[in-house]
């Protein structure tokens, strides 16, 4: 069937439009995961600027965009053009992040704080204008409880490929700058061939997603205000739910991301070790993310999402003890121990991004039903903003508490307590969000009978304001 005939209920997405879908965020992945763990020490420890200087900008630079993410799911909504209502805006977006991505990455002239305050603040920008629209476009392809897995899963194998990428490109680029170690993924070769190859992916990648992917037609719908859009949300119990998941998941990631570097450096002390495990965390991902797209069609999405969590944090609570006791008895196995815990929380890592987009995709249906407008960009703006919100609170306490408590990410003599207080940031503080978090989505409600329902209700509405419609 032609893809501009495409209509929703249609019951599989073949290979190729799976494919040209979910490789666009190859180049955002490329350049997302640098934004967390590389431009604290790329900025502070290979530029120079202030640590704690650099986690308020980020924190800034976050919240920048935060109260803006509704506004564009609203008008991505609500966009009507020949080419689509997603096509506009990720295009604008495109051009945004290809431009901030050189300048952020390969820096021109002097670089001072308001510098990166306004071109980190520009780069995500782009990713929103794309990250939204993009979003809900995957969301609305199918109306099928499994195959928005399917979807989503393309979309996460494709983004964990686009992260082994970042992670080996600024080892290879700081190796053939200046022969230095791997430790150094950092440097300004590193970070530069990132900016460039960002730029030079997102045109083609975009072009293969325009071609090849076509959005379905829109239902009829009937709008509502900003605000009563907001209040009917906060009522939907099940969005209550993902929301809170998103909070403490955000929050953990976020600290945890923003240390993993130094933390590897200076606690763990593994050198060029912890490029190798950071490669294999995401090595494993890909291997395991069509295990989970399985597993949330068998047990359920939520269920799904559970499992893998607990698994994960069983592996992950090892860290102090590999620290503080495997590293002074037996260093030599302080290496292997850790790879198999990077390799259990790698193999997990898909399980939350897949089935978690897809369980939004089925809150939307229940929005719709409730609001009377099917507002899907609207709704994963909504969550894009409390998770940039709270993604940029993480950062903007990780980094300046330990500034304040005397950690110096340019020295390798850091005291027991400043070594300590990274460890918590890097492990402690995430680990106890996250067990919060998978206890409270393992409770989710929407399951694929209650689905089938939803979509059953929306259907029949949709057939009496057609017959309206053509009675008027």
């Amino acid at each position: 069937m032609d893809n501009s005939q495409r209509k929703l209920g249609t019951p599989k997405l073949g290979k190729w439009e799976l494919f040209a879908y979910g490789q666009l965020v190859v180049p955002m992945a490329v350049i997302g995961l640098p934004l967390a763990i590389y431009i604290p020490p790329f900025y502070s420890g290979t530029l120079g600027l202030d640590l704690g200087a650099v986690g308020v900008i980020l924190m800034l630079a976050r919240l920048s965009d935060v109260f803006v993410d509704p506004f564009i799911g609203r008008w991505s909504d609500r966009t009507h053009t020949r080419w689509g209502r997603r096509r506009p805006w990720v295009i604008v977006g495109v051009i945004i992040m290809m431009i901030s991505a050189i300048m952020l990455f390969v820096p021109q002239g002097q670089v001072t704080n308001l510098y990166l305050l306004v071109w980190i603040c520009a780069i995500y920008l782009g990713y929103t204008l794309i990250e939204i629209p993009y979003g809900a476009w995957g969301a609305e392809i199918s109306d099928d409880y499994h195959e928005r897995n399917r979807i989503t899963g393309s979309r996460q194998i494709f983004l964990l490929i686009g992260l082994l990428i970042a992670i080996t490109v600024p080892i290879v680029a700081s190796q053939a700058g200046s022969g230095a170690t791997a430790a150094s993924a950092a440097s300004r070769q590193a970070m530069a061939a990132l900016g460039w190859l960002t730029a030079g992916l997102l045109p083609i990648c975009l072009v293969i997603l325009l071609r090849s992917v076509r959005e379905p037609v829109k239902g009829h719908s009937v709008p509502i205000s900003f605000a009563a859009g907001v209040r009917v949300a906060m009522r939907n119990g099940p969005l209550r739910m993902i929301l809170a998941t998103v909070i403490l998941g955000a929050l953990a990631s976020s600290i945890n991301a923003g240390v993993a570097v130094l933390f590897f450096e200076h606690v763990a002390q593994m050198g060029s070790s912890s490029s190798v495990l950071i490669f294999a965390l995401f090595a494993a991902g890909v291997v395991g993310s069509p295990f989970w797209v399985s597993i949330g069609g068998r047990i359920g999405k939520h269920k799904g999402i559970g499992v893998a969590g607990f698994a994960s944090l069983a592996a992950f609570a090892l860290v102090p003890f590999i620290i503080y006791w495997v590293k002074p008895n037996y260093p030599g196995a302080v290496f292997p121990a850790m790879l198999v815990i990077t390799l259990i929380q790698g193999f997990s890592i898909g399980a939350a991004p897949i089935l978690g987009q897809s369980i939004l995709a089925d809150v939307v249906d229940l929005d719709t039903i409730r609001s009377g407008e099917q507002r899907t960009a609207f709704l994963f703006a909504f969550l894009a903003m409390v998770r940039k919100f709270f993604e940029a609170a993480g950062v903007g306490i990780a980094l300046p508490v330990l500034s304040w408590i005397g950690f110096d990410p340019q020295s390798h003599a850091n005291s027991a307590g400043a070594n300590f207080a990274l460890t918590a940031m890097y492990c402690l503080v995430p680990l106890a969000l996250w067990i919060v978090s998978t206890t409270i989505i393992w409770n989710y409600p929407i399951t694929h009978e209650r689905q089938a329902r939803l979509r059953a209700a929306l259907d029949r509405r949709t057939a009496r304001r057609a017959r309206v419609r053509a009675a008027d």
